[in-house]
């Protein structure tokens, strides 16, 4: 009789147990949802010092008389309202958006309500896809791995779960890792995805855009980066040049090719590290507008673009950037 007692107390210890574990786990996850959250609308910055990451209620209106624990708000804050526009995408015309990527590189490109997701940055895709939701994507046409690097391909397995795409464009690199596995493996478990790898000049229809893969010019490169997919794609008389991963060498490569490069405006390779966007590049494309994803881009990817006569854009300044086309002109978001 004892024993079965001390047996139904260690039963209930080990449910009461159980049960505390569950509920700790479930706050756990409340709490990495509420970050990721933060983190995407930007009121989680890091430190310019320290590097820690830190709560910033910049820019959002009517918190004047909100009091909270431990957190020191300023006497006055700016009266704006939370910038909707970031991250909002419009069905008509062609829409053009820079999204937050960690260390990589992610481009959504919105034509005429169709959709379509130009690399996947770094991390495991919460940040990404959070993105997609907020610009009220809902489905993607198409997503093209650009790279087969971690850093610009590790949210898509995510992506690709959640808003299976129609189309899977990859370039059959040489050097396969984790997040290249993953992407592959999550393609091959829905036969609904069509995965292809494209060659220069293969385009399809996204709307009325028309996308065209113009690099590689070639295959089995030195550097693995320029085995890396870029992208024209034309709306009316407007377009867009999406370079990827490609160093010089590869944008050199592209203009022997005598691939069409003259675009209206640019999304520059690596994120306008010094690596790339060479003077040969900038004089080909000859473009308006160049958007610089990258965290710190080089001063002289600035300056050579600058005094091409393009108007240079950074995502250090101006974080999500947007560029908007009705197929006569296409202009930056402000």
């Amino acid at each position: 009789m004892a024993r079965e007692k001390r047996s139904h107390v260690r039963k209930r210890r080990h449910g009461c147990l159980g049960g505390c574990l569950t509920n700790i786990l479930l706050l756990l996850g409340l709490a990495a949802l509420l970050f990721v959250g933060a983190c995407v609308l930007g009121f989680v910055k890091n430190d310019p010092e320290t590097g820690a990451p830190s709560l910033s209620l910049d820019g959002v209106a009517g918190l004047e008389h909100i009091e909270l624990p431990e957190i020191s708000l300023p006497e006055s804050l700016p009266d704006v309202s939370l910038p909707g526009w970031a991250y909002g995408v419009s069905k008509t015309g062609m829409t053009v958006k820079t999204l937050r990527a960690g260390s990589g590189e992610a481009v959504l490109v919105c034509a005429d309500g169709y959709t379509m997701l130009l690399g996947g940055g770094s991390g495991m895709g919460a940040a990404l896809t959070g993105q997609l939701l907020l610009c009220g994507v809902s489905h993607l046409n198409a997503v093209a791995a650009m790279s087969s690097q971690q850093s610009q391909i590790g949210g898509l397995p995510l992506a690709i779960t959640l808003m299976p795409p129609q189309y899977l464009l990859f370039q059959d690199s040489q050097t396969k890792g984790a997040a290249y596995n993953r992407l592959m493996a999550q393609a091959q478990r829905n036969s609904a995805i069509q995965a292809i790898v494209p060659s220069q000049g293969l385009s399809f229809a996204l709307g009325r855009a028309r996308v065209t893969f113009i690099g590689p010019a070639r295959t089995a490169h030195t550097d693995e980066r320029d085995d890396g997919l870029s992208v024209r794609i034309d709306y009316g008389n407007t377009s867009v040049l999406v370079m990827g991963s490609i160093t010089a060498g590869g944008e050199r490569e592209l203009i022997s090719s005598r691939v069409n490069l003259d675009a209206d405006a640019l999304i520059c390779a690596l994120g306008g590290n010094e690596e790339a966007t060479c003077a040969e590049l900038v004089s080909a494309v000859s473009p308006g507008i160049a958007l610089l994803t990258g965290k710190d881009p080089a001063n002289t990817v600035k300056v050579r673009l600058t005094r091409a006569g393009a108007q240079v854009y950074t995502a250090k300044e101006h974080g999500v950037m947007t560029l908007v086309s009705d197929g006569e002109k296409i202009q930056i978001e402000p």
